[in-house]
């Protein structure tokens, strides 16, 4: 029996009353929202920064299982010594400037106490707003601020399906919650969708719309998933992760002959920047052919050099790197960590990446 079968016997959780006044219509005007055709300011200002780090940080840190499925109390998320400040801080020394917040992860736990809601840290061991200290630590340090957002979501679905649409009422969540961060940070830096291949067109295109509505230069990546990366490299983008701003590589580093921007989408071109989204962890032993995002306490950082590698590599072939790191269970980047990403930093330096 595979884990979809085992976890198809998971109960709908009792859903709680969600207020969506917050959120916006897609008003017609909207229609000309879209990826660009040729590159913009927004762009070209992705491009510039080239490098971020985004932070695994969620349920699965404390129930050990990178699919958690959020059939767990919201109580067994309690970090005890948790500080923000300090995941940002040892970005910010390695030299990272734009970082990207698991907001809400695929076991449906929200990391900001989401009104009308009752699967986040207010319900938890630690109820501070893990938003609200992201986004403060990112301005401290002039690092721009981002979320990621999975769909896939067992909490709210009721079964763990890869690949079964979702429903209305869960979509309405959906919209609550990103109305909610981007209402409440506007102008946000960049906005990554996970799993988007279980909404359909018009559902991405609302989401999308939504976003910009707030936050008008909001790079939004939908991501492409590591067996369609991997297949593609950023030649192309696959319909399900349409529309997007950027073309994304899940542990994945750009083609030989570097990216081309210039992709072309239902025979149209469109200016799409390639991003290596990479984690750093060792390899997840489920499922041993990928690495894993989140904090274990067998959890080991890959060596300095081939961290270093992969930096050199992105930045000579014309793609962005978003490097993954993974705070513990007590809420710090914990100091093999620290310690290695001081050594890439090192290295970068002294290869002039």
């Amino acid at each position: 029996m595979n884990r979809r079968d085992v976890l198809k016997s998971l109960a709908l959780p009792a859903a709680a009353s969600v207020v969506n006044s917050l959120a916006r219509p897609v008003f017609a005007a909207d229609a000309a929202v879209g990826p660009a055709t040729e590159q913009t300011a927004a762009l070209a200002n992705y491009q510039r920064l080239r490098f971020g780090c985004s932070f695994h940080f969620s349920t699965p840190t404390f129930t050990g299982d990178d699919y958690d499925t959020g059939s767990k109390p919201a109580t067994v998320y309690d970090p005890t010594h948790l500080d923000v400040r300090q995941w940002i801080q040892v970005a910010h020394g390695l030299g990272a400037k734009y970082a990207v917040l698991t907001a809400k992860y695929m076991s449906g736990f929200c990391l900001w106490p989401s009104k009308g809601y009752d699967y986040t840290v207010a319900q938890s061991g630690n109820k501070t707003d893990v938003v609200a200290a992201f986004v403060k630590a990112c301005h401290e340090f002039g690092i721009r601020p981002g979320f990621y957002y999975c769909i896939l979501d067992p909490h709210n679905e009721g079964v763990f399906d890869w690949n079964a649409p979702i429903s209305d009422k869960y979509f309405q969540l959906i919209r609550h919650h990103i109305t909610e961060l981007h209402s409440t940070y506007p102008n946000t830096f960049y906005q990554l969708f996970d799993i988007t291949w279980k909404l359909n067109p018009q559902q991405r295109w609302e989401l999308y719309r939504l976003v910009k509505s707030y936050s008008p230069n909001c790079i939004i990546v939908d991501n492409q998933g590591f067996r369609q990366s991997r297949a593609n490299q950023g030649r192309l983008c696959e319909a399900a992760s349409w529309p997007t701003d950027v073309i994304n590589g899940e542990d994945t580093l750009p083609p030989l002959e570097g990216h081309d921007p210039h992709v072309v989408y239902d025979k149209k071109t469109y200016y799409m920047p390639f991003e290596t989204w990479l984690p750093t962890g060792p390899a997840y032993p489920p499922m041993p052919w990928m690495h894993t995002w989140f904090w274990h306490p067998w959890y080991k950082p890959q060596k300095p050099e081939v961290i270093a590698e992969s930096y050199r590599i992105c930045m000579e072939h014309n793609a962005n790197l978003l490097l993954n790191m993974a705070p513990d269970n007590t809420g710090r980047i914990p100091q093999d960590q620290v310690e290695t990403f001081q050594r890439v930093a090192e290295l970068i330096k002294t290869r002039q990446c």
